[in-house]
């Protein structure tokens, strides 16, 4: 049965990729750290915000599109950086980049992709983003940074919010890793999934080997089953590096990770194009706020000055247009095409944008919206708030 008859929302794609996965590498994509309490706390945030419609508008002709950083795309969507989609499909990186190209919306590729520059630039021809940590070796970060340049990436996304590895307790137990380290509890794991070890792992070994860090220098090495040398994501990272980047990289340049006003307001000084309010997906540090709390404030500090976009938490096309009510331009996503891959490829990733976009064309007309920049903050009414006229 075509995926499309099989998942109707994201929380069905959702089911069906924990179904098929390993233990192991479905924790690695959906769980948090700590106590695992952000991973919940991000949706149930933007769910307890409720979108007031207006009635009687004639919505008969609706437009989702949006232009940023001065490409026009059909939908407010960008694919958020993600890792191991390689291990949730057999070159489930492409599928996705391939699924945002046909849905015209960009792709954003991280510095530890297992698909080369060059791959990813063929497919993804809405938009190439390239995502990327600082390392304390930043000779080996620039070359990264070179390569995507001389790939065509028009994007570079800095995230800012991995000092140090996160305490992700959950992957320890499951004996993941990443670069991975073969162990026999994840051995076990795998073999309990006989139709995914086949169709992702056994398709790899026959074609000549497993996936490789396929944009590391060469004298870091590449193999994700073991240690890769001299590179660990710097706890020295500052302002100086972000002045580094700006006089480096030609494009627009995003940083990814910003929760403070006051540092929304301290990029704008150090040259950035665009801020991505974000809390990694609620994977990094359990005690962060939901990002949809930490918008409105950052928003306001900007003041129009620079791009602003949000992820974390969004599982509906309501929780697009409730970000962009509070200011966003753009809205990130990650979980949900990870779960359209995991459960059907390139067509399941195609499904997860579809359903999304399905969701914030009815919700638009429900709202009595044609335009998205129609939406602004009297459009929200947070739970358990009284009902009041406001102008």
């Amino acid at each position: 049965m075509a995926i499309e008859h099989r998942a109707h929302n994201i929380a069905q794609l959702r089911a069906l990729a924990r179904r098929r996965l390993p233990r192991a590498i479905w924790e690695f994509m959906e769980r948090g750290t700590e106590d695992d309490l952000l991973i919940g706390r991000n949706p149930a945030a933007l769910q307890s915000l409720h979108l007031v419609p207006r009635a009687l508008r004639d919505v008969s002709a609706r437009s989702a599109e949006i232009t940023l950083f001065g490409r026009r795309q059909p939908l407010p969507l960008v694919i958020a950086p993600t890792g191991i989609a390689d291990l949730m499909w057999h070159h489930g990186e492409r599928a996705i980049a391939s699924a945002a190209a046909a849905a015209g919306i960009p792709f954003t590729q991280t510095t530890s992709s297992t698909t080369s520059f060059a791959n990813i630039a063929k497919v993804a021809t809405a938009g190439h983003w390239m995502q990327m940590y600082l390392w304390e070796r930043r000779d080996l970060s620039w070359q990264v940074l070179d390569a995507a340049r001389e790939n065509g990436a028009d994007v570079l996304v800095l995230t800012i919010d991995t000092p140090v590895w996160p305490l992700r307790e959950f992957n320890r137990r499951a004996g993941m890793s990443n670069p991975i380290r073969p162990n026999a509890r994840l051995v076990g794991d795998f073999l309990r999934r006989p139709r995914w070890l086949a169709g992702v792992m056994g398709r790899y070994m026959l074609a000549g080997g497993l996936p490789q860090f396929a944009n590391y220098p060469a004298e870091v090495g590449g193999k994700v089953t073991g240690k890769v040398a001299r590179v660990a994501n710097s706890a020295s990272v500052d302002w100086k590096d972000v002045d580094e980047l700006r006089r480096r990289w030609p494009g627009k340049l995003v940083v990814k990770g910003l929760l403070h006003p006051d540092d929304a307001r301290r990029a704008l000084d150090h040259g950035v194009d665009g801020i991505a309010v974000s809390n990694h997906g609620g994977r990094n540090f359990d005690s962060s706020p939901p990002a949809i709390h930490a918008l409105p404030a950052i928003v306001d500090a900007v003041a129009g000055r620079t791009t602003v976009l949000f992820d974390s938490g969004v599982r509906r096309g309501a929780d697009v247009l409730k970000a962009i009510a509070l200011g966003a331009d753009a809205v990130m996503i990650g979980r949900a095409t990870l779960y359209g891959c995991a459960a059907g490829g390139e067509a399941g990733a195609a499904h997860a944008l579809q359903l999304l976009a399905n969701e914030i064309n009815v919700a638009m007309a429900m709202l009595g919206i044609t335009r998205l920049g129609e939406l602004d903050r009297t459009f929200l009414l947070p739970v358990g708030e009284a009902m009041q006229m406001r102008t």
